[in-house]
């Protein structure tokens, strides 16, 4: 009679106890994924911080999160993962009443690219490891990784073509009564601009800043097009991360870069484009379009974008073609814009061993396949 009643007892607690758990489990139980940079470059450190926060009393044993991100993500803290076409990862937690609790994972991100973590799975064991409970968690989070920064000094001598070519015009454009405003000094600047009243003031050189009735920007024109098809990627993310590097260090130097390119932006489906600017937040605009910037959708030829620049004479805009596609309608495009006033330089990418043609005011960039 007593191990009948120990029976009907224990099956009674297990029931209950699986029915209790099932109603109560989700119950204040809230779990968040999120990156903790919203921008990186390419082989940076970055960081995924996962957040569970259970505000009832009741504990949760075993509470296990689920989630897939790119396989491009080099993660730490490997423990229970595993690399296909996403890296897929568990995480196990033991969640007491009313705690919360927050792991850091730290990863880096080897590819340039836009990447979402939409959606995770949560799973719960019950007191008795008897009954699993699940749950799919939502919460878009999102990075940017940006194109990795390489060193572009063998440009030095093309810059300072291009730096040369805008000062002059910039000396005859530049109107010294449209005064705009002040910033701080570089070591470019002309001691004639140096505003000495304020600089009295404030303790730090101060240089004056005037209104132009012309553009004064180097505009990076990039081209998706490649004809190799076997290395048409590398070709591509190189021209990229070109682009990237360039804009970098020109916005160093002081001078305003804007962007324009045939590849689509894969959040609007728009040609990638950034008009121009010299602060420092107009890199981080530059790098998120790149960031987005689809290698395998052009909207136009490089030719088309190219001409529908427009025509702006002698105007202190330089033009700075960046493309693995050598094409003789490019150099005939380019040799027109010159023709026009404009002023064209380029880096042109090619294979390692490949012998480019030399062009004026094109330089080559090897690629390394």
């Amino acid at each position: 009679m007593i191990i009948v009643i120990a029976v009907i007892m224990a099956v009674l607690v297990f029931y209950g106890e699986q029915k209790y758990f099932r109603k109560h489990w989700d119950k204040g139980l809230t779990v968040d994924l999120r990156f903790c940079e919203r921008g990186v470059n390419a082989g940076e450190r970055c960081r995924l911080e996962e957040t569970i926060s259970n505000e009832k009393r009741m504990p949760l044993p075993s509470l296990q999160v689920k989630f897939k991100t790119s396989a491009a993500f080099l993660f730490e803290q490997d423990g229970n993962a595993s690399v296909a076409d996403y890296y897929y990862r568990t995480d196990l937690f033991a969640v007491g009443g009313r705690r919360r609790i927050t792991r850091t994972l730290e990863f880096v991100p080897s590819r340039r690219g836009y990447y979402v973590l939409d959606s995770f799975d949560i799973l719960v064991r019950d007191f008795l490891y008897t009954m699993t409970c699940s749950q799919r968690g939502t919460g878009e989070t999102c990075l940017y990784v940006y194109p990795y920064k390489r060193d572009v000094s063998r440009f030095d001598i093309l810059y300072r073509r291009m730096q040369g070519e805008l000062l002059a015009r910039k000396a005859l454009e530049e109107d010294p009564f449209a005064f705009r405003g002040m910033r701080e000094y570089r070591p470019t600047d002309s001691m004639r601009q140096i505003n000495w009243k304020s600089t009295a003031k404030t303790g730090k050189l101060l240089v004056n800043m005037y209104e132009s009735s012309y553009d004064q920007e180097i505009c990076i024109l990039l081209d998706g097009s490649c004809r190799h098809e076997a290395h048409k990627k590398e070709m591509q993310e190189m021209a990229i991360s070109l682009a990237s590097s360039v804009a970098a260090d020109m916005l160093r130097k002081g001078v305003p870069v804007s962007l324009r390119s045939n590849m689509a932006d894969i959040l609007t489906g728009d040609p990638i484009s950034c008009q121009a600017g010299n602060t420092a937040h107009h890199m981080n605009l530059l790098d998120r379009q790149l960031a987005l910037a689809d290698t395998g959708k052009l909207i136009c030829s490089f030719g088309t974008l190219l001409q529908g620049t427009g025509s702006h004479g002698k105007s202190a805009r330089c033009y700075l073609v960046i493309t693995p596609d050598v094409t003789e309608e490019l150099m005939e495009l380019v040799e027109q814009k010159r023709e026009e006033g404009e002023a064209v330089y380029g880096i042109l990418l090619c294979r390692e061993g490949e012998t480019g043609q030399a062009q004026e005011g094109f330089l080559y960039w090897e690629v390394s396949l």
